[in-house]
């Protein structure tokens, strides 16, 4: 499909999933500027892409994209070139949001990353673990000890309109888990979808469900993100530590416990609980502000100062400042190791004759994306018989880092 084929079908979808046109549409339109544009509706997009392409598109699509045309652009492209393209430089507030991820008591923190630019959906941005404030720190917990069992089996799905929509000028129809009482924007108004066809838009969220299921589930087993729990209802220090641990059970997760500041915890600083576990303290929200949110900026302060007070929190962070040293050690007895992980990865991406000598990013090699990321991890491990450690697994970030790892593999015992 060629790009102008691919504009004229992501208007199609797009417009489709509103209920309505976009009457403001071009290329260089943001996401951000379409009236009633949510984060499942983005996802609704990918799932018809994917379906009517015949090339696979990356886990990583929406990273870095901003407008109609960087959409087209990245999935006009299909995988099939070891064609490099330099890293691209992000923000110092998109690398600093972009290490934490909301575990979705609401829709407080997924808001700032959007308004920060981050895209890329994620299962619990705009959710809520149960309508009551009270019962969603256990809700969320179930969820997870359950592993999200048929969170997406759509007998177990309905559309619903909560209270809180009853007296909005455009209501909102939100999809729900009559089971776990997980529940979701659809981005879907009442008066485009009334009440007598919108339980025919089900099926529909069920892919969307599913689909951010595999993502979130994959992330949690990566452990690369810190995962934020903040509530407007008081939680206890055993339940937090009780969360962690079943955020463990995934892989190497960390979580930040975000609680008002007061006269004996300043905004902006962070206490260690326990091996990762934090507490941070933000400001108390001002009325004029979503009457229980905190300030955007107030949330950045926030984390800027955690991810300086507790550098191993930042993984963006530390494999850009690691890369000069790590290239140091890829010095000539790791050639083989350069040669190793390069036949690995070639096979595992389809890519002949790939040399990774002169890469310092896997997003710098087309299609390693975060699925063949750990594709190619296991395939070490199968090829040395023997499992990474967390420590391992974080080098794995950057080419360097993973040369190192797999030479450290190589040399006898």
């Amino acid at each position: 499909m060629d790009k102008n084929s691919m504009i004229l079908f992501i208007k199609e979808v797009m417009e489709e999933t509103l209920g309505h046109s976009i009457p403001s549409w071009n290329p260089d339109l943001k996401f951000t500027e379409i009236v009633g544009w949510g984060n499942n509706m983005t996802v609704s997009t990918v799932v018809a892409l994917q379906k009517k392409l015949s090339h696979k598109l990356p886990d990583t699509l929406l990273d870095g994209v901003v407008t109609i045309n960087d959409l087209v652009t990245k999935a006009t492209l299909a995988p099939t070139s070891s064609s490099v393209e330099p890293p691209k430089q992000i923000s110092e507030r998109l690398r600093v949001l972009s290490n934490f991820e909301s575990l979705g008591e609401d829709c407080e923190f997924g808001l700032v990353q959007q308004r920060a630019g981050i895209l890329h959906p994620h299962l619990l941005r705009f959710s809520a673990a149960s309508e009551n404030s009270a019962e969603r720190l256990s809700h969320l917990s179930m969820l997870l000890k359950y592993r999200l069992h048929q969170l997406e089996h759509t007998d177990f799905l309905e559309m619903f309109l909560p209270e809180e929509e009853w007296n909005n000028v455009d209501p909102e129809w939100r999809v729900r888990h009559k089971i776990f009482k997980w529940s979701t924007h659809t981005g879907l108004l009442v008066k485009n979808f009334p009440k007598e066809t919108i339980n025919q838009k089900i099926s529909d969220f069920s892919v969307v469900i599913e689909f951010m299921k595999s993502q979130f589930l994959r992330e949690l087993e990566l452990g690369r993100k810190v995962w934020i729990w903040k509530s407007s209802v008081p939680s206890s220090l055993p339940n937090i530590k009780k969360l962690l641990g079943i955020l463990k059970e995934y892989g190497p997760n960390k979580l930040l416990w975000v609680q008002n500041a007061d006269s004996d915890h300043p905004a902006g600083t962070v206490d260690q609980i326990e091996a990762d576990l934090w507490c941070g303290y933000i400001k108390k929200p001002t009325e004029h502000w979503k009457g229980h949110w905190s300030e955007d900026t107030d949330w950045f302060e926030l984390l800027k100062n955690a991810l300086q007070i507790y550098p191993e929190l930042d993984g963006h962070s530390e494999s850009t400042h690691n890369i000069g040293s790590e290239t140091q050690e890829c010095s000539s007895e790791q050639e083989d190791a350069v040669h190793v992980l390069s036949k690995i990865a070639s096979l595992q991406l389809n890519i002949p004759h790939l040399s990774l000598e002169a890469i310092q990013f896997p997003s710098e090699i087309s299609g390693w994306d975060s699925l063949k990321h750990v594709n190619i991890i296991m395939a070490v491990e199968e090829y040395f018989k023997t499992s990474l450690s967390a420590d391992d697994f974080d080098k794995t970030q950057t080419i360097p880092g993973f040369v190192s790892v797999v030479n450290r593999l190589m040399q006898p015992s």
